[in-house]
């Protein structure tokens, strides 16, 4: 069953508010940025760039722990952090 049950702007939506909730708590975003090579000097030019968005959810997904913190934290079902996912990473999923 597809997961695209919303809409691109919604997804957005959704990639934003997980980037505030996984930036809320310092040691979660070093951690991203110690994954992604972003530092705190290139993380703002690396959120201009198309698939900034797509690949803090593929960073999330990738951690199911951190999926269930965040969605409990934003008070959403990890299931919609997914089907924004695959909203903004529609190769991933095809």
């Amino acid at each position: 069953m597809p997961l695209h049950k919303i809409t691109p702007d919604q997804a957005q939506t959704v990639a934003l508010q997980v980037f505030t909730a996984l930036s809320s708590h310092g040691g979660r975003l070093a951690r991203f940025m110690n994954i992604s090579g972003l530092t705190p000097e290139t993380i703002r030019d690396a959120a201009q760039e198309p698939g900034f968005l797509a690949g803090i959810l593929d960073y999330v997904a990738s951690d199911e722990a951190l999926l269930l913190e965040l969605s409990k934290e934003m008070d959403t079902k990890p299931e919609q952090i997914m089907e924004a996912r695959a909203t903004l990473s529609p190769s991933e999923f095809e």
